[in-house]
C-alpha cells in the first residue's frame, strides 16, 4: 500500500488491477483506507468484479465502465466523462450528502443523465446559503426516490441548485424540506429547487414540499424555464417565486397549503432591485388552500429599478384563504382568461393596478351568496358595490373586461 500513500496514479492502477489500453481494470475489491487517489488523465476506470471503497478518487477526464456496484463510501472529485450515472453504482448512499458523490460524476461538457433510483436520500446544508446539490449544465436529472433535507437553523439554503444551460429535472420522486422541523426562526429562503442563471431548463412531474422558503425559485437571470406537472405543497413562503427571468412557463401544476411567512402566495412574480421579470405564462395551474393565489409586485424599495413585463394567466383554478386570488400590480401587460376564480373573502378576485394593458375575459368567479347579493351587473363590466369589486382595475391605459360571469358557489 506504499504506492497509495505516495499517491502515484500508475502505481495505484497496478495495486487495484491491471492497465489495458488506457483502462484501469478493477477485478477485486480495493480498500483505499482513506487515501486520495489522482487518476491518470483520459483513462477509463473499468469495474468488473470488484468494488472500490473508503477513500477519494480524483478524476481527470475519467470514464467509468461498470455493470453493477462500483463504489462504497468513495468521495469523487475532479473531472469525469460518464454519460449515464445511476445511484445503483454505489453500495451505500445512506450517509449525509451521499448524492454529492453521485453528482460529482457529471460535467457540463458531457451530456449526462443522472438517475436517482427509488429510496430515501438525506442531504445537509453545511453553512448558511449552502446548496446541498448543484446540477451542472447539460444534465438530465431523474429523481425517482425521496430527497430529504436534514433540519438546520440557517436562514437560507437550496436542496437543489440548477446552474447552467439545458438542465432537465424530472421523475416520480419527491423533494422534502424542513419547514416543520426547522431548528431556527429566522429567514425565508430555504428553497427546494433554485434555478440560478439557468437557460433552457425545466422541472417536471416532481413533488416538492415542506420548504422553509419556496418550493421552486427562479432567479439569477434565468431564461426559458419550464415548470410542468409538479405538485408543490406546504411551501412556507411561496410555491414558486420568480425574481429575475425572461420566459418562465408554469403549467399543469397543483400548488397547495402555502402558509407561514409573507407573501404566502402560490406564485409570486417579484423582481429584486435592478432586475426584471418578463414573458410569464401560467396555464392550467390549480391553487388550493394557499393564503394567496398569484401575485406580481415590485415592492416598495428601489421601485424605479424593477420591471415586470408581460404576464399571461389561462385556464387556472385559483383560490385564496386570506389574500387575493389574483393580485397583479405594475406589469406592462396582463391577461387573465378562461379561469375559475374562487373568491372566499371580500378581496377582489382579480385586482390590478398600474398595469398598462389589462385583459380579463371568459372567467368564472365563484362567490359566496352574501357577496353575490352585493354585486350589480354580473356579466358586463363586473362592477361591485359595498366594498366588493370582483374585477378591480386601477390606473390602466388600456383594458378589455368582458364575458366574465359571477356565480354562487
Amino acid at each position: 500500500m506504499l504506492c497509495l500513500l505516495l499517491n502515484d496514479s500508475f502505481c495505484f492502477a497496478q495495486q487495484i488491477g491491471k492497465i489495458v489500453n488506457k483502462s484501469l481494470v478493477v477485478s477485486t475489491d480495493v480498500d483505499l483506507h482513506g487515501s486520495i487517489i489522482n487518476l491518470p488523465k483520459g483513462f477509463t476506470l473499468e469495474i468488473s468484479g470488484g468494488i472500490i471503497k473508503n477513500g477519494t478518487l480524483v478524476g481527470n477526464q475519467t470514464k467509468v465502465l461498470c455493470s453493477g456496484k462500483a463504489f462504497d463510501h468513495v468521495h469523487l472529485n475532479g473531472t469525469w466523462n460518464v454519460p449515464e450515472i445511476r445511484t445503483f453504482m454505489f453500495v451505500d448512499l445512506s450517509y449525509d450528502n451521499a448524492l454529492k458523490d453521485v453528482l460529482a460524476l457529471a460535467h457540463p461538457t458531457v451530456q449526462n443523465t443522472i438517475i436517482i433510483e427509488k429510496g430515501d436520500y438525506q442531504v445537509a446544508a453545511r453553512r448558511n446559503a449552502d446548496a446541498c446539490l448543484v446540477i451542472p449544465g447539460n444534465t438530465s436529472l431523474i429523481i425517482n426516490g425521496t430527497i430529504r433535507l436534514k433540519p438546520n437553523n440557517y436562514q437560507r439554503c437550496d436542496i437543489i441548485c440548477a446552474k447552467g444551460n439545458n438542465i432537465m429535472i424530472s421523475g416520480s420522486g419527491c423533494i422534502v424540506g424542513d419547514k416543520h422541523t426547522h431548528l431556527g426562526t429566522d429567514g425565508e429562503w430555504g428553497m427546494g429547487i433554485r434555478f440560478h442563471g439557468a437557460t433552457n431548463s425545466s422541472v417536471r412531474d416532481l413533488t416538492i414540499k415542506d420548504c422553509w422558503g419556496d418550493c421552486i425559485y427562479v432567479g439569477g437571470n434565468s431564461n426559458n424555464i419550464l415548470i410542468e406537472k409538479c405538485k408543490l405543497d406546504h411551501g412556507r413562503r411561496q410555491g414558486v417565486s420568480v425574481t429575475k427571468a425572461d420566459g418562465v412557463t408554469i403549467r399543469n401544476c397543483r400548488i397547495s397549503n402555502v402558509s407561514g411567512t409573507n407573501p404566502e402566495y402560490a406564485i409570486d412574480l417579484e423582481p429584486n432591485a435592478n432586475d426584471a421579470v418578463d414573458n410569464i405564462e401560467i396555464e392550467n395551474v390549480e391553487v388550493v388552500n394557499c393564503e394567496g393565489g398569484f401575485l406580481a409586485t415590485i415592492g416598495k424599495k428601489n421601485v424605479e429599478k424593477k420591471n415586470i413585463g408581460k404576464v399571461q394567466i389561462k385556464n387556472c383554478n385559483v383560490s385564496a384563504l386570506s389574500k387575493y386570488p389574483i393580485r397583479m400590480t405594475s406589469c406592462e401587460s396582463l391577461s387573465v382568461e378562461d379561469c375559475i376564480i374562487n373568491a372566499k373573502n371580500e378581496n377582489s378576485a382579480i385586482y390590478t393596478k398600474n398595469t398598462r394593458s389589462v385583459v380579463a375575459r371568459n372567467n368564472i368567479i365563484n362567490v359566496k351568496k352574501e357577496i353575490l347579493l352585493s354585486v350589480k351587473n354580473t356579466v358586463k363590466e363586473v362592477i361591485g358595490k359595498k366594498g366588493f369589486v370582483p374585477i378591480n382595475v386601477i390606473q390602466a391605459e388600456k383594458q378589455e373586461i368582458r364575458d366574465n360571469k359571477i356565480v354562487e358557489r
